[in-house]
């Protein structure tokens, strides 16, 4: 009779374990796998357990494609994950609706095959290389805002180089343009003072 009492307690605990497994073998999380081998203590009533278990099995749903598409898969096909003994239950389907159905999931299982076979051969990440990024952040912030400041600068700079540079020309190229001409203006108005004198003066010359 005990054996009996303590059936569904041991069923709980086994899908407890099967659940934190599957979640270490797609998550990674250490803590959830050192969790698995631990005995679980058997708190709380079967219902509120099993209410726990639904909403970790959501949870993780939410997280992983591959385990909504498995359980998508478990809601439209029931048949295919029971494990009844199919001399008690035998299955409805023809052979051939069977065979249609397993050809249009065959995509399907192959790409969960890859992806589980592809978390079995994922290592977990150390964590020390993340705690020292982590460590190096006030610094990655600093140099970034140093970063922000040398830029503002540099822009700043930049203004000030065109303005000098505008500057430079208006008065350097231009005004000294402006003051050739003048220059050559009175130049000319120059020689032709000097080209009249010397012209009263040859007339005087000859009268002489």
């Amino acid at each position: 009779m005990a054996v009996t009492n303590d059936t569904p307690a041991q069923s709980l605990d086994s899908l407890e374990a099967r659940l934190q497994r599957i979640s270490y073998a797609i998550n990674g999380d250490q803590e959830t796998e050192d969790a698995s081998t631990t005995p679980r203590s058997a708190d709380g009533t079967a219902a509120s357990r099993l209410q726990k278990l639904e909403t970790q099995m959501q949870t993780l749903a939410s997280k992983s494609s591959t385990a909504d598409m498995v359980l998508k898969l478990q809601s439209q096909h029931p048949n295919l994950f029971n494990q009844t003994n199919s001399a008690e239950q035998p299955n409805t389907l023809p052979l051939p609706s069977q065979a249609a159905l397993v050809l249009s999931h065959a995509q399907l299982y192959s790409r969960i095959s890859g992806q589980l076979q592809s978390l079995q051969e994922t290592n977990v990440p150390d964590p020390t290389s993340a705690s020292k990024l982590r460590e190096l952040q006030p610094r990655i912030d600093k140099a970034a805002a140093r970063q922000e400041q040398q830029a503002a600068e540099l822009a700043e700079l930049r203004s000030r180089s065109a303005a000098a540079v505008e500057r430079w020309y208006e008065t350097g190229v231009l005004g000294m343009a402006e003051r050739w001409a003048e220059w050559e203006e009175r130049m000319r108005d120059v020689e032709i003072v000097v080209r009249r004198l010397e012209a009263v003066k040859k007339r005087e010359e000859e009268l002489v």
